[in-house]
């Protein structure tokens, strides 16, 4: 019986979040210029002005350009041309006004790429077959998980932010169903499907929480910072699974094998990731939901702009390439034998 009514007493919060009634909050609703810009070491700087509007109003939503707006470029505290090129470690200031809006400004880091490079992979194959074809060249299949370490080199910043990215690709002279392509005619056909990101890495996890932990929902994300990095060894662990290669007609050409991923580590400014956090925390199932309800803090918009809308960030970034080509190889000449 204890246990029933301590079963009914947490159950009352949640019923009375089902309670609510209309109200108009007093808030300032006067439009003030947004300003939103990326900027990338080596490209001009593009700068968004617009203006904020409520969401009753249908005119604004419809456009809410800013026609007299004047923008201002700072770099590292002197005025330039708006055809400047912004190169890493730069501090740049953006200031834009409108006699109607009024005056809006942000600044903003650019940060130093952090260079990095494949430490280690570790392959493991699930399932293949290979097979000669007299006549016809060699066929294979396989289903594989990589592992991979991804080496980091050191930033002389105390504090680092990071957003990871990878894409897959494959030999473009061979394609997947190429438009008039026969698959039993044609000289050679491949396929490479690059798997499913498994984190392996404490870092992906940085925005979980003890909801995450309990409900066992094991989000993971692509941006993180270095606070839970691994300071001796400054390497991401992390392997894709379920990978899956497909070749047939094949005469031996190693070119052919050409597939893999293209990993891109971007160095991104504290703005971003603080940006990129608050959309997690405002989509996740957890803290959205229950912020919903009431029982949690409401996800509040970021922006480090001066009016409180928008963005300015900023980013950088190293890319390299692992291609499976030799570990395909390897892997269709011993079988093979």
């Amino acid at each position: 019986m204890d246990i029933l009514k301590k079963t009914i007493l947490f159950s009352i919060p949640w019923m009375l979040t089902g309670c609510y009634e209309d109200f108009e909050p007093h808030i300032d609703t006067t439009p003030v210029l947004c300003l939103n810009s990326l900027i990338t070491p080596g490209s001009p700087i593009e700068v968004q002005i617009t203006r904020t509007w409520v969401f009753t109003d249908e005119e604004g939503e419809k456009n809410h350009s800013v026609d007299d707006a004047a923008l201002s470029i700072y770099a590292n505290g002197e005025l330039v041309d708006s055809d400047y090129i912004p190169a890493e470690g730069d501090h740049i200031r953006l200031v834009a006004t409108s006699l109607k809006y009024g005056k809006a400004e942000a600044e903003v880091t650019v940060p130093v790429s952090t260079q990095i490079y494949i430490a280690k992979t570790t392959p493991k194959i699930e399932s293949g077959s290979v097979y000669n074809n007299p006549g016809r060249g060699i066929s294979a299949i396989t289903t594989f998980d990589m592992l991979i370490s991804l080496g980091m080199e050191d930033s002389d910043s105390d504090s680092n932010f990071y957003l990871l990215n990878f894409e897959s690709f494959l030999n473009e002279d061979n394609g997947l169903w190429a438009e008039g392509s026969d698959f039993y005619y044609d000289p050679t056909y491949t396929y490479f499907y690059g798997g499913e990101f498994e984190p392996l890495d404490a870092v992906f996890y940085e925005q979980s929480n003890a909801f995450d932990e309990v409900l066992n929902y094991g989000y993971h994300n692509l941006f993180f910072s270095d606070r839970l990095l691994n300071k001796e060894r400054k390497a991401l662990d992390f392997e894709f699974i379920n990978c899956n290669f497909q070749l047939s007609n094949w005469n031996g050409d190693k070119t052919k094998l050409e597939c893999g991923w293209e990993l891109t580590l971007y160095s991104i400014s504290e703005s971003y990731y603080k940006w990129l956090t608050y959309c997690w925390q405002s989509d996740s199932v957890v803290l959205g939901d229950i912020a919903n309800v009431g029982l949690a803090d409401p996800a509040w918009g970021y922006s480090n702009v001066s009016t409180g809308a928008g963005l300015v960030a900023a980013q950088s970034s190293t890319t390299v390439t692992l291609n499976l080509q030799d570990f395909l190889y390897d892997y269709i000449s011993k079988e093979c034998k």
